[in-house]
């Protein structure tokens, strides 16, 4: 957008700001974040560039990996508005190789989301998930997949057979 543009108030359309296929929006809170923390946040939205190459992803999940980021990479999931933003972001969580344990629960939850591929992407990150749970957490869990009442059935069993395998 040149200069003239944006001097024009009939050239500018803030509409196209709203834009899903034009623009994304992704607000990563910054409010103390470190500079690794920022750096971490530029990679995350960068990720959500609609030119970005297979090649690209790789690097920048190599990146979340060396850097070892769970935390802003869990604070983008959940602030993220969208579901094709949040599809994205988790499965760069089980692409970049991290330990998602903590973060067991909140990956149970998006797993029973009715949006077929974000619940396949979260049902990844629990099934990469090698950490021990305790009782209480797997217990939760498999309240909160039982609760289930999505079109993604399939999904859903696979969620509460890999709960079941960590429960013994």
């Amino acid at each position: 957008m040149g200069a003239e543009e944006l001097l024009d108030e009939d050239a500018f359309d803030p509409q196209k700001l709203f834009n899903e296929e034009e623009y994304s929006t992704l607000i990563i809170g910054r409010d103390g974040l470190s500079k690794k923390e920022n750096n971490t946040a530029d990679l995350l939205e960068s990720l959500l560039e609609k030119e970005i190459t297979r090649q690209e992803s790789e690097a920048i999940f190599s990146k979340l990996k060396e850097t070892n980021s769970q935390k802003v990479m869990i604070d983008a999931l959940n602030t993220a508005q969208r579901v094709s933003e949040k599809t994205i972001l988790a499965a760069a969580c089980w692409e970049c190789g991290l330990d998602f344990s903590p973060y067991f629960l909140d990956f149970v939850k998006l797993a029973i989301h009715d949006d077929f591929q974000l619940a396949l992407e979260a049902l990844s990150v629990v099934e990469s998930i090698e950490g021990v749970l305790d009782e209480k957490t797997l217990a939760h869990a498999m309240e909160i997949a039982q609760s289930a009442k999505g079109a993604n059935k399939d999904l859903v069993n696979d969620l509460i057979e890999n709960i079941k395998s960590r429960i013994a």
